[in-house]
């Protein structure tokens, strides 16, 4: 990046440009709620007085009344059978009241991915709670990735009709998709809101398998490439880096099957956009090779962020936005991290905001959809992550936040990265079953 000395000093000590923002967002709650012209309207639940907005007790979690029920209109109003016709002089109906819940919600997120200061500090989850009365127990790295997850946290209740214990959860399209099918997440109502689906980018809009923007919000899109530290490895731009023998036992693939065959197809010459049953075969079939040969150190989710920085992995099979927002400003001295688009091409995916079915926070989670897609909490919370946002006018703000942000191409990338990009083809739920299965059988899972 332009800027890394800055960053590099950062481990020192002195004010970077990333601390300067965490620093605004902190102070700037009183304008930012000035801004919005709804602070004060609602008085927090005994659980979520005093809350920094970051956390709350799962036992303190209030219940939703029936003011949170799906469908429901959320302001105690009588129904409009029950409401005489106005007389033909009467203005006309205001517009959807946004729903006045308080109490609080649980979060399970990836690792790093939102603005924080401090221990466990977030700011624009304290504005959130400043504003709503509504307080986030936000798990950072709840998510480590899609299949275990889904594995530990999902399959079991929601498949015996049962809550799950968290009321939003980030995940990948891929894993949406399965969750859709299977009828397995909340219908978002977003008959009230004003900033979602508005402010949503033309790109994320009808998706077949959520064609109206309902059953997910994308949270952050990222590119999968090359992690890797230069101090160590030089300069690195080919995706044959992963099977080089010289790094044996010091890089790490991903556990996400479609980076990792995904990667694997395109040294091979093949699109992962349209990959066929022969080409998924012989892309796992190098996988497994290095596996078998022990060139890899591991298949991680996130935590190859914590082996690069203790010096453990030197290359790494990485989302981009974790090498610039995590592992960059940290770094020591004798550390140089980067993210590198192959130039034979990367994997682009999408991170989405989903309601698993049965969540009892249904409504405090929908407020936070609709607070977040307000452009400018939006490119707050990018300075930050470093990845792809899909909220349309988030790169004006980030023009005013930071100049050089807005012209980052890890978060901004270019015409000719985003020809390089790929998304991994999409199955139906017999053949992702099957090929996960393959590649679970192919590393040893």
């Amino acid at each position: 990046m332009e800027h890394g000395q800055d960053l590099i000093q950062r481990a020192a000590g002195p004010m970077t440009r990333r601390r300067m923002l965490q620093a605004m967002a902190a102070s700037g709650i009183g304008a930012f709620l000035a801004a919005c012209g709804t602070s004060g309207t609602r008085s927090p639940s005994p659980s979520a007085a005093g809350s920094t907005g970051a956390s709350a007790a799962p036992s303190a979690r209030p219940s939703v009344g029936a003011s949170a029920t799906p469908g429901a209109t959320a302001t105690g109003a009588p129904s409009p059978a029950d409401t005489p016709s106005p007389e033909p002089s009467a203005e006309p109906s205001a517009a959807p009241t946004r729903p006045a819940v308080t109490g609080g919600f649980r979060w399970a997120n990836w690792v790093g991915y939102i603005d924080k200061e401090g221990g466990n500090r977030y700011p624009t989850l304290e504005r959130f709670t400043a504003e709503t009365g509504i307080s986030v127990e936000y798990s950072n790295g709840g998510v480590d990735d899609n299949e275990s997850f889904y594995t530990a946290d999902l399959e079991g209740p929601l498949g015996a009709g049962q809550p799950t214990g968290w009321d939003l959860v980030v995940l990948t399209d891929w894993m949406i998709q399965r969750l859709v099918a299977r009828g397995w997440l909340e219908t978002i109502d977003t008959s009230w809101m004003t900033n979602y689906p508005q402010n949503l980018k033309e790109e994320y809009r009808n998706r077949a398998w959520d064609p109206e923007n309902t059953f997910c919000a994308p949270w952050q899109s990222g590119m999968t490439g090359l992690g890797f530290d230069r101090a160590i490895t030089g300069d690195l731009d080919s995706i044959e880096a992963f099977w080089d023998p010289q790094w044996a036992g010091r890089m790490t693939y991903l556990t996400e099957m479609r980076d990792t065959v995904g990667l694997s197809a395109l040294r091979l010459g093949f699109d992962p956009t349209t990959l066929t049953q022969e080409q998924f075969d012989q892309a796992l079939a190098e996988v497994k090779r290095a596996v078998d040969d022990g060139l890899t150190r591991q298949l991680t989710g996130n935590s190859y962020v914590e082996e690069m920085d203790f010096g453990n992995v030197v290359l790494a099979m990485a989302w981009s936005g974790d090498v610039q927002g995590l592992l960059v400003p940290d770094q020591e001295a004798g550390q140089d991290f980067q993210w590198v688009l192959p130039k034979e091409g990367g994997m682009l995916w999408t991170d989405n905001m989903a309601i698993p079915k049965g969540a009892p926070n249904k409504t405090q989670v929908e407020l936070w959809i609709d607070f977040y897609y307000q452009p400018d909490v939006a490119a707050v919370v990018e300075a930050w992550v470093n990845y792809v946002c899909p909220v349309a006018g988030a790169d004006a703000e980030m023009l005013a936040l930071d100049p050089d942000l807005a012209q980052n191409i890890y978060i901004f990338p270019t015409p000719d990265m985003t020809a390089r990009l790929r998304d991994f083809i999409s199955t139906d739920l017999e053949t992702a079953q099957r090929w996960e299965e393959a590649f679970a059988d192919a590393i040893g899972l």
